[in-house]
């Protein structure tokens, strides 16, 4: 039975890793001829062991050379529980210690030490080896657990290795996890009459064979031809299983180590994430604002910058200090693709010691500016990683977007669709809880802290806009949303949308809604119109030529000629205001071409339309009123627009003597 567990080995080199894998597993890990010449481990080595209980585990073989950091960790990355190997006869060396920083930083929980080499040791030797191995684990991942003395030459202790492996895998259940499938990628090759295959440890979710999946960064789609684990054809695989794929329609020399196969949808390459990041005690020297480092996740290593968000005040350059941590961005110089959760190692770029590592809480996250998105990222990260649950994650993701519908929620939730859907039914029952608003038809989520945002930014607009045009009602929604445009969001809102959410704000009394005469505008609570006397006057005076002017509609520079002749000139910006607030009321209408179409003059036309039956065409309403034919046919088109006639043919027919709803 393939159990979904998967055990590394770590240690200094030649320390007699790939001898003790040998030895419990009868396969060598060194399969490549410079391995076997030099005597060393290059590149990973992979191995079953099948166990007394029926379970069939998986042994991973890492590179011990200073040199090969990058192989070991690729190893580590996917491992459920470490064996920690230290040579009998040598004790502690420089990679003991730093491979074991690694699988702290890599979140390995479980575990136990072996010294290798018994054979080589005398009592004394071994005894200061034991103590040697207590002293290293203290404070670490590997504190208090089994300390294996054993000799791969001679078998000695070998069992015994064997049967902590099997006590470990009968009390620690697999990984369980809500993630769409991710599999980094730690060898690629070409077999001949197959094509493409690569190999790795499956993090999250499950694959079948026939499955499309996609290679990222990349995005190239491929499909997951066969499946195999250790050697054995496979139908499906999951997290914590070795696994090889032979990928259909894909080139081989397209792909390489760091690379993932993921489900098809489920991920999108990213160069900036957000995550909890920790210093090692025994760091050399902290990590600066804006460092260069080199960063390990999964089997990927890309350049990266760390970007600090808890800043130090008074300081040129914030840091953060060995033995300690928080939260920060990673911004890498190429594209990558990794999953939530997932644990990173970085080190120095120069010279290359590991320095930290940590755990990425929203992979996908935007690079923030300025001091308030700052401190607003703090608190999403803080606490994301005290509670790194599935809906937790789907909060997170919307209160770092700001708003979002759900169908780029799942986007970017990394979770199969059915995991989705039921982790956001538990969080829309929650809504308060998360600190979320929910709205609309495409099932919107928006943050509370983005709703008071845009609820400032709405309150702002209508305050200056009353201050600058007092007699009018209020803004619509389009204009307001064109207004508001400073709400944060992962994708546009449809208008109908954005509506749902200005009815919340009014819900809530943040804005009131008005009737004015052509749609629903907003105005600032407790507002109410103030135009001045002179602005009222001059309203008026312009309904006056406008109606006098009869059927002969004019329009706004002609309107203008007429009252500067009058004796009343005025700027046109001053025009514009009052025509507008004449339309808001309903005493004004502007037709096609911009004839000004006056509310009496249309209820003349209204009644010289009814004295025609059924007989209603341009050219009757302009013999009827003694206009010509462009205005009789933009007010028969008006009329159209506003329901009160309706075009049959060549001819109108009259249905209303007002709009639909609307007074006369």
């Amino acid at each position: 039975m393939e159990y979904p567990f998967i055990f590394g080995t770590a240690g200094h080199i030649d320390h007699g890793k790939t001898a003790l894998v040998r030895a419990i597993t009868g396969i060598d890990c060194d399969r490549m001829e410079e391995e076997k010449r030099r005597g060393i481990t290059i590149e990973l080595g992979f191995a079953p062991l099948t166990l007394a209980n029926g379970k069939t585990v998986s042994i991973i073989d890492v590179p011990g050379h200073e040199r090969f950091i990058r192989q070991m960790t690729a190893g580590a990355a996917g491992i459920d529980a470490a064996i920690l190997v230290i040579a009998a006869n040598e004790g502690v060396m420089p990679q003991t210690r730093e491979h074991l920083d690694i699988l702290n930083i890599l979140g390995v929980r479980f575990g136990f030490v072996v010294l290798t080499k018994k054979d080589l040791a005398d009592d004394e030797t071994l005894d200061l080896a034991v103590e040697e191995a207590v002293e290293v684990t203290r404070a670490t991942c590997m504190e208090g657990a089994p300390i294996i003395p054993v000799s791969s030459s001679t078998g000695e202790g070998i069992s015994r290795v064997v049967e902590e492996i099997m006590q470990i895998t009968d009390k620690i259940p697999p990984r369980k996890g809500f993630g769409a499938f991710f599999l980094p990628i730690d060898r690629v090759f070409g077999k001949k009459g197959l094509g493409s295959v690569v190999t790795g440890t499956c993090y999250q979710g499950s694959v079948s064979a026939g499955d499309e999946v996609v290679v990222m960064p990349s995005g190239i789609v491929g499909k997951a031809r066969s499946l195999q684990t250790h050697g054995t054809i496979a139908s499906r695989v999951q997290a914590g299983q070795r696994t090889a794929i032979n990928l259909a329609s894909v080139s081989h020399d397209k792909l390489e180590r760091g690379d993932a196969v993921c489900a098809k949808g489920a991920f999108i390459a990213t160069r900036c994430m957000d995550v909890c990041l920790d210093i090692l005690p025994s760091a050399p020297k902290g990590v600066t604002h804006w460092q260069r480092v080199r960063l390990h996740a999964g089997t990927a290593d890309v350049t990266a910058r760390i970007s600090l968000l808890k800043m130090d005040s008074g300081k040129k350059k914030s840091s953060i200090l060995p033995g300690s941590g928080g939260p920060a961005q990673i911004l890498t110089e190429s594209d990558i693709a990794v999953a939530a959760g997932q644990r990173f190692v970085i080190r120095f770029y120069s010279p290359l010691v590991t320095i930290g590592g940590g755990r990425i809480m929203l992979p996908n996250a935007e690079t923030v500016k300025g001091r308030a998105e700052r401190e607003a990222k703090v608190r999403i990260i803080e606490e994301l990683s005290g509670d790194f649950g599935p809906e937790k994650l789907l909060a997170a993701i919307v209160r770092d977007k700001g708003v979002l519908n759900a169908s780029s929620l799942f986007a970017l939730s990394q979770m199969e669709k059915k995991a989705f859907e039921e982790r956001l039914g538990l969080m829309s029952a929650a809504l308060e809880e998360y600190g979320l608003l929910e709205f609309g038809a495409a099932r919107n989520f928006i943050s509370e802290d983005a709703f008071d945002a845009l609820a400032r930014s709405m309150t702002r607009i209508l305050t200056d806009f009353h201050a600058k045009y007092p007699e009018r009602a209020g803004i619509d929604v389009e204009k307001l949303y064109a207004a508001t445009g400073g709400v944060r969001r992962a994708d546009k809102l449809a208008p109908a949308d954005f509506k749902e959410l200005i009815s919340v704000a009014a819900a809530r009394n943040i804005i009131s809604p008005v009737e004015a005469r052509e749609k629903t505008c907003y105005r600032a609570t407790g507002h109410s119109r103030s135009p001045d006397k002179k602005f009222l006057e001059f309203a008026e005076r312009v309904m006056e030529e406008c109606e006098t002017a009869g059927f002969n509609l004019l329009k706004l520079p002609e309107l203008e000629k007429k009252l500067s002749a009058a004796g009343c000139a005025v700027l046109p910006v001053y025009m514009k205001r009052v025509t507008a607030y004449l339309r808001e009321n309903g005493r004004l209408s502007v037709l096609e071409g911009g004839l000004l179409f006056p509310l009496k003059t249309r209820n003349r036309i209204i009644e010289a339309l009814s004295s025609m039956n059924c007989d209603i065409t341009v050219a009757s309403l302009r013999d009827s009123v003694g206009v010509n034919r462009k205005y009789s046919l933009a007010m028969l088109d008006f009329l159209d627009s506003q329901g009160i006639t309706r075009r049959i043919g060549d001819k109108r027919v009259l249905i209303a003597r007002s709009p639909p709803g609307k007074p006369e």
